[in-house]
């Protein structure tokens, strides 16, 4: 591994080394290594754009002051403490984590250092520093405050306001230091330009905040997150990622998101789960056996869209097919030629979409205003320079057609509504006539392109179909986008927990549940959503309900809890249907992992 590791440094070294050494050829040896020295954090794509353009200024004192503002907008990207982290291998972000981790859990045992430093910088004119007893230098720090002071200020610790007397119990004592060490924790945090876990009474306590911030998985999340999308920013503000280059998401980002993807293959293959009756499956193949295996989910919001077609055509109801994209202002490029979009007001695809969820929220408000109850789905797919862009499906009453386009236009067109081309391009209707082609077909082609690509061709700019969707995929795990969304309907929950039940329920051949196991079984939704109440009933009315309980170790018999906050980990066993429980979760099951 260490051998696999040295080869992929020196390839790209030598990679490198290609990009710079035509140019370093043109300079003297200070401004080759003041070139060296600012370009080396970057991507090689990077590289090559930021060289291509110096090199192209009137004189070296313009070319170098070129490449160091360029050089300092990007690293603004990533906050200073990791800027040095600009396409940093994972192995890198992996150790930076465990580093913070490790630095948080040493102030967690030991906070008296910090606690020192805390003091003295924080101390008034003329207050003195002075140690408890004489116990030594190691001893607890503390101000020297007045009697009366320390008798009557009151202390606020998680959220709660004590005065001093109550504050002198072993309880108050251990959340006080609690207290101190979470706020140390998390400007700890906040330096690395994170947001330390909130605490509160109903969600994460104390201890489980801290938790959290001495635990490398949760440092290793957010410099994930942190790394790649200031790759992807980078990328696309130097307009990588357009029609004509990377089309999308940028390559970078891509074959990272693949390669964590196989990572995540190899950790479901070396792990597996084995019950009380003996069975045992590596977490892959219960994984390919549910909607993380692409053609079971690809499958299966097709089944749900061709369930709504059914049941729109049987009550009457109208088809339309909607797309809503962004104000130009959201977008770095045009699509024809892939050029600069001299409106880009440095956007990002995260703002875009929630610019674009915010302008739901309000037309879902007006809809409920005037009992407008459409359903169907919504697809968030990405324009070829990564701005989000909406298509829905809906399905609604004739008389209420009109309206609702009125209202989705309004708030598609309600920002910059009055620049060139918005009416025609920001917000279009398709209603569609069964005679001419299926309401489904529609949209099957975005659910396709947006999983795997399996079964389409190209896409609009003649790329391959299977390499989009990885692109597409990378995308939407880089921005955190929720790809598709159901609109109205009964619960896929529940319909999920009916089909592991595979046979009749005994003595129950007439009642509702037993159709409506039925109706799962056989992938009818327009049955299932007809027999759960229909589109509009609200989710508490719906006569059937998932049944949640503790989880209990069936060794010990204790129950479960959750390992921040040691909480009760309530899961799903089963359905709730006329006050009666149906386990559908029989057994319990361990995890271990295959010995190496």
């Amino acid at each position: 591994m260490v051998a696999f590791k040295e080869k992929l440094i020196a390839k790209a070294l030598t990679a490198s080394d290609e990009i710079l050494a035509p140019y370093l050829g043109k300079v003297d040896k200070y401004d080759a290594e003041f070139i060296r020295i600012k370009l080396t954090p970057f991507s090689n794509s990077i590289k090559s754009t930021i060289l291509e353009h110096a090199f192209n200024k009137e004189n070296h004192v313009e070319r170098n002051r070129y490449i160091l503002q360029t050089t300092k907008e990007l690293s603004e990207l990533l906050p200073k403490k990791v800027a040095h982290m600009f396409f940093a291998a994972e192995h890198d972000i992996e150790l930076k984590a465990k580093e913070c981790s490790e630095h948080c859990r040493n102030i967690k045992i030991n906070p008296e250092p910090v606690r020192y430093h805390f003091a003295i910088n924080n101390r008034k004119k003329g207050e003195t520093i002075r140690l408890e007893s004489n116990e030594g230098v190691n001893a607890k720090i503390t101000p020297k405050y007045t009697e009366s002071k320390r008798n009557n200020s009151p202390k606020c610790v998680n959220g709660f306001r004590y005065h001093q007397t109550e504050m002198n119990t072993e309880f108050a004592i251990e959340n006080d230091e609690a207290l101190f060490i979470y706020k140390q924790l998390s400007a700890y945090a906040n330096s690395f330009g994170l947001v330390a876990p909130k605490t509160s009474e109903k969600q994460n306590t104390l201890t489980g905040a801290i938790k959290r911030l001495i635990d490398n998985r949760w440092w290793l999340r957010r410099f994930r997150k942190l790394v790649t999308q200031a790759n992807e920013k980078a990328a696309i503000m130097f307009n990588l990622v357009n029609s004509k280059r990377q089309i999308y998401a940028s390559t970078i980002t891509t074959k990272n998101r693949i390669s964590q993807r196989l990572r995540n293959d190899e950790l479901l293959s070396s792990h597996f789960i084995i019950n009380d009756a003996g069975q045992r499956y590596s977490l892959k193949e219960i994984s390919d056996l549910n909607v993380s295996n692409p053609k079971i989910r690809k499958d299966e919001l097709i089944c749900r869209a061709r369930g709504f077609e059914d049941l729109a055509k049987d009550l009457g109801h109208e088809a339309l097919f909607i797309t809503v994209t962004c104000p130009s202002k959201y977008h770095r490029a045009f699509a024809k030629s892939g050029a600069a979009n001299p409106k880009w007001q440095g956007l990002m695809p995260d703002e875009a979409n929630e610019y674009l969820n915010n302008q739901w929220k309000k037309a879902r408000a007006e809809f409920k205003r005037q009992s407008i109850e459409p359903y169907g789905f919504r697809v968030v797919e990405p324009q070829h320079d990564g701005t989000p862009h909406w298509h829905m499906l809906f399905f609604i009453k004739d008389e209420k057609l009109d309206s609702l386009k009125r209202i989705i236009r309004h708030y598609a067109l309600e920002i910059d509504g009055d620049e060139k081309g918005a009416a025609e391009n920001r917000c279009d209707f398709k209603k569609i006539d069964p005679n001419e082609g299926s309401a489904t077909g529609y949209i099957l082609k975005y659910i396709i392109k947006n999983i795997d690509g399996e079964g389409l061709d190209e896409d609009l700019f003649g790329n391959d179909s299977v390499l989009v969707a990885q692109r597409i995929d990378a995308w939407a795990s880089c921005w955190c986008i929720r790809q598709f969304q159901q609109i109205g309907g009964a619960s896929v929950s529940v319909w999920r927990e009916l089909r592991r039940i595979r046979t009749m329920f005994s003595g129950q051949e007439n009642t509702l549940i037993e159709q409506v196991r039925h109706a799962a079984d056989n992938s009818d939704w327009k049955a299932y959503t007809q027999l759960m109440g229909g589109i509009t009933t609200p989710s508490k009315n719906r006569p059937i309900k998932l049944h949640y309980d503790v989880n209990v170790n069936t060794v010990t018999g204790e129950c479960l809890q959750s390992y921040y906050d040691g909480e009760l980990i309530m899961k799903i066993k089963g359905l709730l249907f006329n006050s009666k429980t149906y386990i559908t979760r029989l057994f319990t099951w361990k995890l271990e992992k295959i010995s190496t």
